[in-house]
């Protein structure tokens, strides 16, 4: 990405440094065959995100008060049966490193078979998070890793297997009608897809390959930011510092 992140999330600088404000951060990551170089990553980064954090908005002349995050583990529903989603609780940063840490380290990646996987199933997910309410200022991160395509919510019409969420989204446009609406979303009460993120806070950044349907959310998603990574590389090519910028950027 070229232009100034905070540009593209249109985020305007705010004079009052001493606004309160409380981050969850949801890491959806593609827990499939390829991708242990990015699972190791983001499980050295568990212990010292709280950290990183704080010194990358320091940059922008903001604090954190409070930090929680929690993590998704995408693979394959129709392919990997019981271990096609895992989800944890929201961790409380930094008192609950250790166990956001353990969690993550027991992620190994497997399964998923060839691609398209669910990213969009997690994204969905992670939408649903009971995100925090309290706080002069709220952000809502989501954060996606994935080096492989996702497969159409349309899918679904030609059947899914029995752990399948039945109130999962129809199309990629109910998922740009409740992303533009946030807690206000309109028509998706009657399948329970109401995500919990306030319009205000809501952000998405997303690590992925030019493919769908990455490319198509990059462009039509307010509050979002891609940068690119390699299909089919697991991340290898990312560093800590990159991610840290993003998230940092989100934020502030």
């Amino acid at each position: 990405m070229n232009m100034n992140m905070q540009d593209a999330l249109g985020v305007m600088a705010d004079n009052n440094n001493d606004l309160s404000t409380y981050v969850d951060i949801v890491f959806v990551i593609d827990g499939t065959g390829s991708m242990q170089p990015l699972i190791n990553k983001v499980k050295t980064l568990t212990l010292s995100l709280h950290e990183k954090l704080e010194e990358g908005l320091r940059e922008n002349k903001r604090r954190i008060d409070n930090l929680r995050a929690k993590v998704i583990v995408f693979r394959d529903y129709y392919v990997d049966g019981n271990a096609a989603m895992e989800e944890s609780v929201f961790f409380e940063l930094p008192d609950a490193n250790n166990k956001f840490h353990d969690f993550v380290s027991n992620i190994t990646a497997s399964g998923g078979g060839d691609e398209p996987e669910s990213g969009l199933e997690a994204l969905a997910l992670a939408l649903r998070s009971d995100f925090i309410t309290g706080g002069d200022r709220q952000r809502h991160v989501i954060v996606l890793f994935t080096d492989a395509s996702a497969h159409r919510y349309e899918k679904q019409n030609e059947g899914v297997p029995d752990n399948y969420p039945s109130n999962m989204f129809r199309s990629l446009d109910d998922l740009y009608r409740t992303w533009g609406t946030g807690q206000d979303a309109l028509g998706v009460e009657s399948n329970n897809m109401t995500p919990q993120m306030s319009k205000k806070a809501k952000r998405l950044v997303l690590f992925a390959p030019d493919v769908y349907p990455w490319k198509e959310i990059d462009e039509n998603f307010e509050n979002t930011m891609r940068r690119e990574m390699n299909k089919g590389n697991g991340g290898a090519e990312l560093d800590i510092d990159d991610i840290i910028k993003m998230l940092s950027c989100s934020i502030a």
